[in-house]
């Protein structure tokens, strides 16, 4: 009897062993066989497309402008309706002269689409991703919607991984309601240059893990929306004192030194399912091979776009990574101007042979070879695309390297319910938001609440010296020291909202000046008159924007009017308060400034955040963090913000010059706190 209970029981326990690797074993079949069935269906497309079909699915043509004027609205350009009609390109971009307002985009957005079904003689439509440049902070495209902070600002608040993902959240649910489907962003730069003029702020900070980390909390909230998110710039542009757009910069590491530093996040955002990645163009002499460019004499090194080294035997094959690649602009200096392979700059030829390498090096789809913004650019594609062509027939381009880029991109198409392969068309029934009814939540009171929310959890009091921050009721005298007339929007309204609160006295004796005119011969504009006022201040608050080198040249207008600033207020006992607007390096120019206040955002200051439509809608990408900074100044906001990144000292140079020494002024993780 005991004998056959414990049979029982072991007959029992394999029936439900059996049962749950059943289980098991169908879910996982399951998942086999979708994969297998969707890869099937879609090699089964790509078998009936045209070369033409599937070299300009790997091409994003910007359209900007149309013989001049900004495109807005396609119904008015029936000339740019056929150029993109001709070929079934792989998406549009929209950039800010595309934009005017929330339903004027959404209806651009939706026009794109419905004009690329409308192609003739295709063997599939296959809709469009519609992706914008919308990190938050300086880089916005949706002038009517919510700034955010910016990444840097992000990395300095406690719960960074919660205000990353909530930014994420926020951006795709705007960037969905108005018909985008994808984000060329989160930015994974680690900034860990000073001098860097192009990254800066977009950066998270300059420790790799917490980029990384961040950087996964904002794509995963730009999944939640259904949008795309597109890891940048690979293989990683903090460490550069050139900006691309401008010039080709150069990274003198070491592979196994990118891989301690700038492939960390990559690496991270790879093990966490990436589905697209964007390339810097950087040339890394001690990893890549030596090149000859197109004058078939200089000796060089391509940048990353075009290295197959960097694409495919570190992107693909070290870091495993299966997913879509896309270059940044093939338009900007770094690629259309440095003379890379033969042909004259801005000629089909250069474009193609350029394409040759970028394709070759593993890179799927080629963003902006030119700008579509007439006649002759529409002409161009037609000779670029079929230029490509040709170098396929030839076999210096693979087909088979030309269906695994078409492949990846429409097997992402499909996942995020952009291009449904059953049938070709938009699925409208799952995963998307994008409608009239949600055109409210772009901009809406509700997203700036949360924005202003992370600011003021962002600023970072960073020196302090005799408690003078929060300011005191008895500070009569002060002078607002502004860099130009553009920013009064924002520090006025700040001025008046400190005064509602009972923060600033109405017998108070409040002053605004401005320091520099971009617009002007001469930029310096430290008047006499404004001398005067700050010598006689009680406290001078000043505003630094700190990006590249600029900012610690000694003849730069900003270093001189805050460094005159500075010694007059001193000289006759006042006080004197550096407000940094961008990156926190200022706070080693300035070092003998009373008190520091950080905020990592510069942009965005010329917008009233007072200009509201009826339904409480902002018309404009403010700046929350100007606001938030002069709250903490005057005690409203308490500062909880800590250093991102380190501060180096400065140091000047034999030449007479300055530059960033090897030594922390103040380290990541420093910020004080007020009573």
């Amino acid at each position: 009897m005991k004998k056959n209970h414990i049979n029982r029981k072991i007959l029992s326990l394999i029936i439900i062993t059996g049962s749950l690797i059943s289980a098991l074993c169908l879910s996982g079949c399951s998942k086999k066989e979708d994969s297998k069935k969707e890869g099937s269906e879609i090699d089964g497309i790509i078998s009936n497309m045209t070369m033409d079909e599937k070299i300009s699915q790997m091409i994003i043509p910007a359209i900007r402008t149309w013989d001049g004027e900004n495109v807005t609205d396609i119904d008015d350009n029936p000339e740019l309706r056929a150029a993109l009609q001709k070929h079934q390109y792989c998406g549009v971009i929209l950039y800010g002269s595309n934009i005017i307002d929330n339903e004027q985009v959404y209806n651009l957005v939706k026009d794109l689409q419905d004009n690329n079904k409308q192609s003739d003689n295709v063997s599939v439509h296959i809709p469009y991703i519609m992706p914008l440049d919308e990190e938050g902070g300086i880089v916005v495209r949706l002038t009517s919607g919510t700034r955010m902070t910016g990444n840097m600002a992000i990395g300095a608040t406690t719960d960074a991984e919660g205000n990353a993902l909530k930014t994420g959240e926020i951006i795709g649910e705007e960037l969905a309601a108005l018909g985008f489907n994808t984000d060329f962003a989160p930015d994974i730069d680690v900034n860990n240059n000073p001098s860097n003029p192009v990254i800066g702020t977009r950066s998270f900070s300059d420790d790799p893990e917490v980029v990384a980390k961040l950087g996964k909390s904002f794509a995963d909230g730009l999944k939640e929306k259904n949008i795309i998110a597109t890891y940048k710039h690979y293989p990683g542009h903090g460490d550069t004192e050139t900006d691309s757009h401008i010039g080709t910069p150069s990274v003198e590491k070491t592979y196994d030194e990118i891989k301690e530093v700038e492939l960390v996040p990559f690496k991270e955002a790879i093990n966490n399912g990436a589905d697209m990645i964007m390339t810097a163009h950087i040339t890394y002499p001690l990893i890549d091979d030596e090149v000859t460019f197109g004058d078939g004499v200089t000796k060089g090194y391509y940048p990353a776009t075009m290295s197959r080294k960097m694409i495919t035997d570190i992107l693909r094959d070290d870091l495993g990574f299966n997913g879509v690649v896309v270059t940044d602009a093939l338009e900007m200096e770094a690629i259309r101007t440095a003379g890379l392979v033969k042909g004259e700059e801005g000629t089909v030829e250069y474009g193609i042979n350029v394409a040759r390498e970028v394709i070759n090096a593993g890179v799927d789809i080629l963003l902006i070879p030119t700008d579509l913004n007439n006649e002759d650019a529409a002409a161009y594609y037609d000779d670029y695309i079929n230029g490509i062509s040709e170098l396929v027939k030839s076999g210096e381009i693979s087909s088979k390297r030309i269906d695994e880029s078409v492949r990846r991109i429409l097997v992402m198409k499909n996942k995020y319910h952009i291009f449904d392969i059953d049938g070709g068309s938009i699925d409208e029934s799952e995963g998307k938001t994008n409608s009239e009814n949600h055109i409210e939540e772009v901009g809406s009171k509700a997203h700036h609440e949360d924005e202003m929310e992370i600011a003021r959890k962002a600023i970072t009091l960073l020196k302090n010296d005799e408690d003078l921050i929060p300011l005191a009721q008895d500070k009569k005298d002060i002078v607002f020291l502004g860099r130009q007339k553009n920013d009064s929007c924002t520090i006025n309204y700040a001025i008046d909202e400190m005064k509602k609160e009972g923060l600033i006295s109405e017998d108070s004796n409040i002053s605004v000046e401005y320091y520099y005119d971009s617009s002007a011969d001469v930029k310096l504009n430290y008047t006499d008159d404004m001398k005067n006022k700050i010598s006689s201040a009680d406290i001078v608050i000043a505003f630094s924007y700190a990006s590249g080198s600029a900012f610690y040249d000694k003849e730069n207008p900003q270093y001189i009017a805050l460094h005159s600033a500075l010694k007059d207020v001193h000289d006759n006992g006042g006080k004197f308060i550096l407000l940094s607007e961008n990156l926190p390096y200022d706070a080693a120019v300035y070092s003998d400034a009373d008190g520091i206040v950080l905020s990592y955002m510069g942009s965005g200051l010329n917008i009233d955040p007072t200009d509201k439509t009826s339904d409480g809608v902002s018309k404009g990408a403010i700046n929350a963090n100007i606001i938030a900074a002069i709250e903490t100044i005057f005690g409203y906001n308490k500062p909880n913000g800590k250093l991102p990144v380190n501060v180096p000292e400065l140091t000047e140079l034999e030449d007479g010059t300055y530059g960033f020494g090897s030594n922390y002024l103040y380290e990541r993780g420093s910020g004080l706190l007020t009573e």
